[in-house]
């Protein structure tokens, strides 16, 4: 399971202002659907008459450091949150990525999942290529060597200009990459997978990393072509 952040937010406020409030947090949440890391959010309403909370929001992020980037542009930042209260909510609302619409892999729609030392050894033959869509930071910081780099975001205008041929889509954890994967089949290509746990598992399986941030970066690169030629 990967490792995700979690942010549980009650909300007190009075019955006849609740329509607006959920108004209002629908725009926000849409805002945050935008950003990258997001996972999905929920709004829940208690069942239990006469809770102190009536609504909770509950948030999930790939990462802390998204979900802070990401309140950084929050509209709804100035709303307070109170202390967890424990009662029963049935979910009345929910928004989720638009590429993330419960595509399956298998079903046409999403990537088929491809293992970290499968997808380095197609790499190393020459039979793909692997397609790093994290952020400009993380891919600087480091990124699976033998990759190239084209952010989730920008990735509708990067997708001509991929080579043809099968892609294999990678990020941190094998969130993102299958969001990729989707929007790449659904702008007509063909044989397109998902790196199955992201760098993470590229990494814990001991496979090649280029580190272009670092001072050897001169020479950093010549050092992980020669690791994927060796590997």
């Amino acid at each position: 399971m990967e490792n995700r952040h979690v942010v549980i937010i009650p909300i007190e406020i009075a019955e006849e202002r609740e329509s607006a409030y959920l108004d209002a947090w629908q725009g926000a949440a849409d805002v945050m659907a935008a950003q990258p890391g997001f996972i999905r959010t929920y709004m829940f309403r208690t069942i239990v008459p006469g809770s102190t909370f009536s609504l909770v929001n509950v948030a999930e992020w790939e990462s802390t450091s998204h979900w802070e980037e990401a309140m950084n542009v929050c509209p709804m930042m100035g709303q307070q949150a109170a202390v967890a209260h424990a009662s029963n909510y049935e979910a009345v609302r929910t928004v989720l990525p638009v590429t993330e619409r419960s595509p399956s892999p298998g079903d046409g729609r999403a990537p088929a999942e491809l293992s970290p030392a499968e997808a380095h050894r197609r790499v190393v033959d020459g039979e793909l290529t692997l397609v790093d869509v994290r952020e400009d930071d993380e891919w600087a910081a480091r990124h699976p060597a033998g990759a190239v780099h084209a952010a989730l975001g920008t990735l509708p205008a990067s997708l001509p200009d991929l080579p043809d041929g099968p892609l294999a889509f990678v990020c941190r954890t094998g969130t993102r990459s299958v969001r990729g994967g989707a929007q790449a089949i659904r702008a007509g290509r063909s044989s397109v997978h998902s790196v199955t746990g992201g760098l993470e598992a590229w990494e814990a399986a001991g496979l090649p990393v280029a580190f272009p941030d670092r001072e050897d970066a001169a020479d950093n690169g010549d050092r992980a072509e020669a690791a994927v030629r060796e590997n």
